[in-house]
């Protein structure tokens, strides 16, 4: 034990310290461990650069959180164009909404798909734009052709019963 006054070692037995006579009882506090030295200007992160890959971090979680909540919107579009490019109308035409259907029949809407050929031929597909209000969607984005060609897309949907159905599709716009 050290003396809290003069810091001189206090035998354990003693009740005051043999040096300066204080009162044994309260001990010299013990030294604080060094502070970790900061780094080397050189080797510190600069503020902006800090500024710059919080706001790039920030970016990616309003990405990702916004994909998250509309990767929805896009599974009725995807089922509708792998039954379009196999062939089967029938499954394609279920995809849409009940308003869809009350005004475009089965044969309307045959015949949209005979006349834009490149729905039954699509290879690939991209949609860059996602967004919903309450009940209602719009996708954008861009069919792509076997043979390279790109066609702008348009899709709105409507939630019914709980799921995402097709209310209209523009193409070329």
């Amino acid at each position: 034990m050290y003396c809290a006054k003069c810091g001189s070692e206090i035998p354990g037995d003693a009740r005051f310290c043999p040096q300066c006579g204080a009162e044994a009882g309260m001990s010299r506090p013990q030294p604080r461990p060094p502070a970790v030295p900061p780094l080397p200007a050189g080797r510190r992160m600069a503020t902006w650069k800090k500024v710059v890959l919080s706001v790039l971090a920030f970016i990616a979680v309003v990405v990702a959180f916004v994909l998250y909540f509309t990767v929805g919107l896009v599974e009725p579009i995807d089922r509708q164009l792998s039954a379009l490019r196999a062939g089967d109308l029938e499954a394609a035409y279920a995809e849409t909404s009940i308003a869809f259907q009350k005004a475009t029949s089965p044969e309307d809407f045959a015949a949209f798909v005979a006349a834009n050929p490149m729905l039954k031929e699509i290879a690939d597909h991209s949609f860059s734009e996602r967004s919903f209000e309450n009940d209602l969607g719009t996708v954008r984005g861009t069919l792509k052709s076997p043979d390279g060609g790109a066609l702008p897309v348009e899709y709105k949907l409507v939630k019914e019963q709980g799921a995402w159905k097709i209310l209209s599709i523009s193409l070329g716009e």
